[in-house]
């Protein structure tokens, strides 16, 4: 019975022992209790006071993100004149498709003033929208907006409709349309930030963007032998060109006498590209043209202030060096990041970085949790992302572990030496009362 006794008790022990050892290298983490983590690094904001902007209305943006470098009078009303075809063919392109045949109505020809271009579209002509897109963009052509307008919802009013219910949705704060071409109308306005939205989407759109680089394009000469051939209204692209400038890829120009002269412009330079709107550009004392110096100043800033970055990656840890005031709840716990953060950031590293974490964190801790989030300023703008726990987080520490791991080795020891001087003092009794009966 003894023996059957002393056989359990020691299975129970090394049952227990085993079972520790086994936590000690489990897999999974653990950590304490928790409080607040809040860690800035400290840094100056980047500053835009080193650039001059001849023209009253311009923004900088990152067409990718949305992320705005710099703007001048970007929220104020102005007029656009034709970099209004954007929004023309954005809604061409959400309704149509490239190879649809368009019969030219009458009506579309109407009301367009002799000083606007035009691409000398005929009453009946049939004509395919990739055609229509391409005198849209490179000469600027007015009836080609009134042909895709009539086309697309009937009218011009109600085209007009639809290029406001699209601007809307985009997020535009101060705009509005009477018609797809941007002859002047004082009820016909927008702003600089509204145009870089606009922008913004039309980038999204591969044809458009393909288009807006070429310099030139040539419809089918008239029944009377007369030819259309066009080039481009925009002049960055235009090699030989004043103005040409290597970087620029596109988008659209505008002039009247009113809005002046307009343009929403793309550029890229290695793996950044950037867009950039003038509005109300004029000429300088010695006849240069605002429009086009500022797109190069403000391309050049971008290019020369800015890279490409990706701020924080999706499941990628974060570097607990940075963050001050860890909680000892956290610090077996592997944080990371919920989302990816691609941006550009400034070269001169003015931005700043705060850890927010929640105060109620509780254990245990599920992988996946929201344990709070990392902020980025960046010229005054935030940009979040969620931490989260990228393992289970149970409510035992290693050192808690370690520690209970090493009383119970030292009890072990003891209770084997108590049960080897045990068992040596049984042997000397039992020899003992053997010599003693003898």
């Amino acid at each position: 019975m003894n023996k059957t006794k002393n056989k359990l008790r020691k299975f129970i022990f090394f049952q227990i022992i085993l079972t520790i050892i086994l936590s000690i290298y489990s897999p999974i983490s653990i950590a304490d209790e928790n409080n607040q983590i809040q860690s800035e690094i400290a840094a100056t904001e980047n500053s835009n006071s080193n650039i001059t902007i001849l023209s009253p209305h311009a923004i900088l943006m990152d067409p990718s993100t949305g992320q705005i470098l710099y703007e001048h009078n970007a929220r104020e009303q102005a007029y656009p004149a034709s970099v209004t075809k954007l929004m023309t063919a954005i809604l061409t392109m959400e309704n149509c498709k490239l190879d649809d045949v368009v019969t030219v109505d009458s009506k579309a020809l109407q009301g367009i003033p002799r000083s606007y271009t035009v691409a000398a579209l005929q009453p009946g002509e049939q004509i395919t929208v990739d055609k229509l897109l391409h005198v849209l963009l490179i000469p600027s052509a007015n009836d080609a907006a009134n042909v895709l307008a009539f086309h697309i919802a009937g009218s011009l009013e109600s085209f007009s409709e639809m290029m406001n219910a699209k601007a809307k949705e985009i997020g535009c704060e101060n705009t509005h349309f009477t018609n797809p071409s941007g002859i002047h109308d004082d009820n016909h306005y927008t702003s600089a930030y509204d145009m870089a939205l606009i922008g913004k989407y039309a980038y999204t759109f591969d044809t458009i963007r393909e288009i807006a680089t070429n310099t030139s394009y040539d419809l089918p000469n008239l029944p009377d032998g007369k030819e259309r051939k066009f080039k481009t209204t925009n002049t960055l692209i235009t090699e030989k060109n004043q103005y040409y400038y290597e970087y620029a890829t596109g988008l659209k120009t505008g002039y009247t006498d009113k809005a002046k002269s307009c343009i929403v412009a793309t550029a890229k330079k290695d793996n950044m590209e950037l867009l950039c709107v003038i509005l109300g550009g004029d000429k300088t004392e010695d006849k240069k043209a605002q429009r086009e110096l500022d797109c190069r100043t403000l391309f050049e800033y971008g290019f020369n202030n800015y890279s490409s970055s990706d701020l924080c990656i999706k499941n990628n840890s974060i570097d607990k060096s940075k963050v001050t005031n860890l909680p000892d709840i956290l610090r077996d716990t592997e944080i990371g990041y919920e989302d990816t953060i691609h941006i550009l950031v400034p070269n001169d590293g003015s931005y700043t970085t705060t850890y927010n974490f929640k105060e109620d964190i509780k254990l245990p801790i599920k992988k996946g949790e929201s344990l709070g989030n990392i902020t980025y300023t960046i010229s005054n703008v935030e940009y979040k992302v969620n931490l989260i726990a990228l393992n289970d987080v149970y409510p035992i520490s290693t050192k808690d572990v370690s520690y209970l791991f090493k009383v119970l080795l030292i009890a072990l020891v003891l209770i084997l030496l108590v049960s080897v001087v045990k068992k040596k003092n049984r042997k000397k009794e039992s020899r003992y009362f053997k010599r003693s009966l003898y």
